[in-house]
């Protein structure tokens, strides 16, 4: 069938779920992974092919080396079993493989992976007749294929599938002995002309999908490498914004303290200038100076914003020390020497 077929049913299987294109119904027919009537006759190679991009569907080919056979289904399992059996058969983990589940059973055709390095891209037509495909006769039936170089044969039985191969005379004589032996089971030569009509089956080459799928798991890696760098330099942008929002704030703290500072010289260098204090440290001096003669002061005033004062010291107090302490005599009683500052002080205090 032409390629528009497979690319249509590329796309149903890639989509999922029931499809209203009329090919859904061309291929349904119970032969292919297109059925929407038996969920257990919708896996094959063909839905598991068409899923990736592995290259379009070539001429076909007969290869030298091709094996096939028939295995018991398991639900969900049908690739592990279908490529395990292939793997046995031919000795190599890398094979490309055609398989269809229907059933409780799973028909494969395989063949080694270094074989159809020469023959990328094309399908075997006895593919797409294995049990339960569009194009596939109800078993037992016999297939041949006759070519210049050699011939082969595959028998489908009910519960099996056998692929002989060797010259046109050899095959042809054992395809009719075969048919006997089965009740008379049909001869079907694959002729170019009936397999032009048969829908291409492609190759499933686990090789492949194990390739493309490091190379998508390599892809992930590097996005995500990407992604991480990406959210690293973001982060690093915030911690330097928020850095220099940080030494903004200090600077502004820095210009707040220094203000305070300022202020609170200021306030001090004001104190010490003004007349309150310097009157107290007048008064602190005089009141020192009598206390180390032993003497006492009886007046303490300010007046027009000079100090006026009065005190008694012991009458063997020498004048130098009433100099220093700036009074000077004032007149003698019974308790000592009065001191002052003026003459005025001596009526302060007095009652007139």
């Amino acid at each position: 069938m032409d390629q528009t077929i497979l690319h249509k049913a590329k796309r149903f299987f890639m989509g999922g779920g029931q499809s209203t294109d009329p090919l859904a119904e061309e291929l349904g027919d119970g032969g292919t992974a297109l059925s929407t009537h038996d969920p257990l006759d919708m896996t094959n190679s063909l839905s598991r092919a068409l899923v990736g991009a592995v290259g379009g569907v070539g001429d076909y080919h007969f290869p030298l080396d091709l094996i096939g056979g028939c295995c018991p289904r398991i639900v969900g399992e049908e690739e592990d079993i279908a490529w395990n059996a292939a793997a046995e058969a031919s000795d190599t983990e890398r094979v490309h493989l055609i398989w269809h589940a229907k059933g409780d059973k799973i028909w494969y055709l395989a063949v080694r992976s270094s074989e159809m390095s020469s023959y990328t891209n094309t399908w075997c037509p006895f593919g797409s007749v294995l049990p339960g495909m569009k194009d596939a006769a109800d078993p037992p039936t016999v297939y041949t294929y006759f070519s210049d170089e050699a011939a082969t044969m595959m028998t489908v039985l009910v519960d099996g599938l056998q692929i002989h191969r060797g010259t046109s005379s050899v095959v042809r004589a054992k395809a009719e002995r075969v048919s006997r032996e089965l009740d008379g089971a049909p001869v079907i030569e694959l002729v170019p002309d009936r397999i032009a009509k048969l829908t291409p089956i492609p190759w499933y080459s686990l090789s492949l999908f194990e390739e493309r799928a490091r190379r998508i798991l390599a892809a992930c890696a590097v996005v995500s490498s990407v992604v991480f760098a990406a959210l690293g330099v973001v982060i690093w942008f915030i911690a330097a914004m928020a850095t220099v929002s940080a030494h903004a704030d200090l600077r502004e703290i820095q210009q707040k303290s220094e203000i305070k500072s300022l202020a609170l010289l200021k306030s001090v260098q004001a104190q010490r200038a003004s007349p309150m204090r310097e009157q107290l440290a007048q008064f602190a001096d005089v009141n020192d100076g009598l206390l180390s003669l032993n003497g006492y002061l009886e007046v303490y005033q300010i007046v027009s914003n000079r100090p006026v004062w009065r005190a008694v010291l012991p009458v063997n107090v020498t004048s130098d020390r009433i100099n220093e302490l700036g009074g000077k005599t004032l007149d003698n009683n019974d308790l000592g020497v009065v001191v002052g500052s003026s003459l005025a002080a001596l009526n302060i205090g007095k009652a007139k």
